[in-house]
């Protein structure tokens, strides 16, 4: 089979053996896989916490069940799943997952929806419900929201009945987030924007979510309404700077931290979101935004794309 590796910092296809399949795995033949950011930071030579186990890059796949281990009986040979998994290997023609990190793929979705939905739409659920707890009626402001999980928290908000505000550095991305349902879209590029966001919002927004974090991370604070909560789920632009805690007393203010690791943790939650989003979907309550596909052999292409932010929406690799 050919795989994508990290060779000197560079993604390379190399002809490789078929994985060695455990007995709790499942092998698939991947027909797309999701390109992330954090498969960005995994190539430049990103180290974990000591506590978390080093992730591999490649992790979000859709395909066909090709083999299934001895302890593996949730999936038969033919069947169309998708799947998630911090072991990695997805940039390649087969992969093997944990049974329990794979599921269904239904009929009404194709391969590359099935590799492109997963990590977004997930993490901008439990942005929305588990982290800022939102309500009908709040209002919200959402960063590089012509990203994945930009265009997934779009329009999850919007099915919460929330108020959305939209930021990206890019007209054209703020066009087609305005078709998703955004109420405002603004330009990061804007030199009056935060005047623009006070006279927008004067009350101040209920959440903002930042997954890009940066030396500019602290004004989001300025923004918040009392009580408002900022969730921070990412750092693209960089790490923030030190925030001193006593400033967020004054007007009750929260700043939250956000990993999915913390929801895989619980695969009753887990699988249960996954539910309800598929069951959104056929309902046709949302739609993952792809807006870019490579063949597996220009990996490094996209990412680079990734890199310099010039992407729309998910990255699809497809073997």
């Amino acid at each position: 089979m050919r795989k994508i590796i990290i060779s000197n910092g560079e993604l390379k296809l190399i002809e490789a053996p078929l994985p060695e399949l455990h007995d709790n795995e499942v092998e698939i033949e991947v027909k797309a896989a999701g390109v992330n950011f954090a498969d960005v930071k995994i190539r430049k030579g990103y180290e974990p916490q000591p506590d978390i186990p080093k992730p591999g890059f490649g992790y979000e796949v859709a395909g066909i069940v090709t083999r299934t281990g001895r302890d593996a009986h949730r999936f038969a040979v033919g069947e169309r799943v998708f799947g998630v998994s911090h072991y990695g290997g997805g940039y390649a023609e087969r992969v093997v997952m944990p049974e329990f990190n794979v599921f269904r793929l239904p009929v009404y979705m194709s391969f590359e929806e099935g590799a492109a939905f997963p990590i977004a739409f997930q993490t901008a659920y439990h942005l929305l419900k588990t982290a800022a707890c939102v309500n009908a009626g709040e209002t919200v402001l959402i960063h590089a929201a012509g990203g994945a999980t930009g265009t997934a928290l779009v329009q999850l908000a919007k099915l919460f009945g929330c108020r959305v505000v939209a930021l990206s550095s890019s007209d054209e991305k703020l066009k087609r987030v305005a078709t998703l349902g955004a109420d405002f879209t603004l330009n990061t590029t804007d030199a009056n924007l935060h005047e623009r966001l006070t006279e927008l919002v004067p009350d101040g927004f209920n959440a903002i979510f930042d997954g890009n974090a940066g030396p500019h991370f602290a004004k989001n604070f300025e923004h918040l309404a009392l009580h408002g909560k900022v969730v921070l789920f990412g750092n693209s632009a960089g790490m923030p700077p030190p925030l001193e805690p006593y400033t967020l007393v004054y007007r009750s203010l929260h700043l939250i931290g956000f990993s999915m690791r913390a929801i895989t943790a619980n695969p009753e939650l887990y699988e249960s979101t996954y539910e309800q989003l598929l069951a959104w979907r056929k309902e046709g309550k949302w739609k993952v935004q792809i807006g870019h596909r490579f063949p597996l052999a220009d990996a490094m292409k996209a990412h680079e794309l990734l890199e310099l932010r010039q992407n729309y929406g998910k990255i699809i690799l497809t073997p």
